[in-house]
């Protein structure tokens, strides 16, 4: 499969339906804040609780979604300052061999966190690179979008996340959104 971009809509709708509790992160969020972007997946971070990491494998399962093939082998470390970063890395053939098999185990949130393709697109399983569940969720933002209503990563904390380090790709989103930020 090749990465595609995320049908946004239907994806927010299944994984309402079927009461996944999660934030909305990433390049996504940026957009449902109103950045002008298309983005090139839908990054959420989940609640890390059992039942709902068993209902969020049931929708990645209903909507086809395998690791992307072409997407970098890698681990996340973490700094001394805390901040953590993705080292890529050489694939090994037990890297190669889990990418065919992988299934989701809901009671790790870890084996989530890939680079998934879909029926409906690109989504990217995050549980805790930008923060838990359980530490956006309290400053998070409900927007309605399509109909659904989803919770969105505050614009604070997404720039925490886009600005350091720094991506050229990132440059515009963090103009419009502390643009937004300071017309609030």
């Amino acid at each position: 499969m090749k990465r595609q971009p995320p049908d946004v809509a239907a994806l927010l709708e299944l994984l309402n339906q079927h009461e996944v509790r999660y934030v909305v992160t990433g390049s996504a969020a940026a957009m449902l804040h109103g950045v002008v972007l298309e983005p090139g997946d839908l990054d959420i971070t989940p609640a890390r609780g059992e039942e709902n990491l068993r209902r969020l494998g049931r929708v990645l399962e209903a909507i086809d979604a395998r690791q992307d093939p072409d997407a970098p082998f890698g681990d996340w470390e973490t700094d001394a300052d805390g901040e953590q970063r993705w080292v890529q890395r050489d694939a090994t053939p037990e890297d190669v061999a889990s990418r065919a098999t992988w299934k989701p185990d809901p009671t790790n949130p870890a084996s989530f966190d890939h680079l998934l393709q879909s029926r409906y697109g690109a989504i990217d399983i995050v549980p805790e690179v930008s923060g838990t569940f359980e530490e956006l969720v309290p400053s998070a933002v409900a927007v309605e979008r399509d109909g659904q209503r989803v919770w969105v990563e505050a614009i604070h904390d997404l720039l925490a996340t886009i600005t350091v380090p720094r991506r050229e790709k990132d440059r515009d989103r963090v103009q419009q959104l502390r643009a937004l930020q300071r017309n609030a």
